[in-house]
């Protein structure tokens, strides 16, 4: 990393120099970056140009600041999800250990899950839930929807917030309006008499709202995945729509297939 001091470095250069070394792996993940001093005497610029290139890293996702530490890169290695064996089967979820499905597929990875009850909520249809949360549970006139919303986290990052809607009907008065960590065998609606016999997943990218960007503490320029499943009832009504709100550069999705 050299340049012509009669001529300073731009911030895309300093950026362009870091990610390279990133990207061979001379940098690794949890590796520091050099202080901005440092990087100010090699490129001959100021610290203003070394801030700039640092922005330009933290929104391609490759790098994070740690107050009063430093600039570090990040570990972008994908969690992989296996949504085929997600909910489905002889499901592992532990009332002793609070641990669900998602939390056991987590530590089947070697790591360490967690979760975080950010509340739970009744409303009334008009206020909340959205329309399209009415619609996917087929909601009449005036009835009351339960949201339920968790913060997933893996090794102590967040990594997931997990929004789900139940309707009103079976879930007043159930484990699904408990204000801590909750898992039952099978599943809390299979626990309740409600369990889920088929669903409808959808999948799509787009950017985070505010909120969403704070929760998960995202990046400027990270996209999120938002996987959405709707799970129906024995008698073909919905009884769930969970829409899980993924780190786009953090996520992989992986599922089996039949032909």
């Amino acid at each position: 990393m050299t340049t012509d001091h009669n001529r300073r470095a731009s911030a895309q250069q300093i950026a362009d120099d870091l990610r390279a070394l990133i990207e061979s792996g001379q940098l690794g993940p949890g590796d520091r970056l050099p202080f901005t001093r440092e990087l100010v005497e090699r490129y001959g610029t100021t610290g203003e140009t070394v801030r700039q290139a640092m922005i330009k890293l933290r929104s391609g996702g490759l790098v994070e600041s740690r107050q009063g530490s430093g600039v570090y890169v990040k570990d972008n290695s994908p969690f992989a999800w296996d949504i085929t064996r997600f909910e489905r089967g002889d499901r592992p979820d532990s009332a002793e250990t609070a641990m669900d499905a998602w939390a056991a597929g987590v530590a089947e990875q070697g790591h360490r899950p967690d979760e975080k009850l950010l509340y739970v909520t009744r409303k009334r249809q008009g206020e909340e839930p959205p329309a399209e949360i009415v619609d996917a549970l087929k909601l009449d006139g005036g009835e009351l929807a339960v949201c339920r919303r968790r913060l997933r986290y893996i090794d102590g990052e967040p990594y997931q917030l997990s929004v789900s809607w139940f309707p009103a009907r079976i879930a007043l008065g159930t484990p699904l309006m408990n204000r801590s960590k909750t898992a039952l065998p099978g599943g809390i609606l299979a626990h309740i008499g409600h369990p889920q016999v088929t669903g409808r997943d959808r999948f799509r990218s787009r950017p985070p709202n505010g909120q969403e960007r704070e929760d998960l503490q995202l990046d400027a320029g990270t996209s999120l995945l938002e996987y959405r499943r709707i799970g129906f009832g024995e008698d073909g009504r919905p009884v769930r729509c969970m829409s899980t709100l993924c780190p786009g550069d953090r996520t992989m999705i992986e599922m089996d297939v039949e032909f």
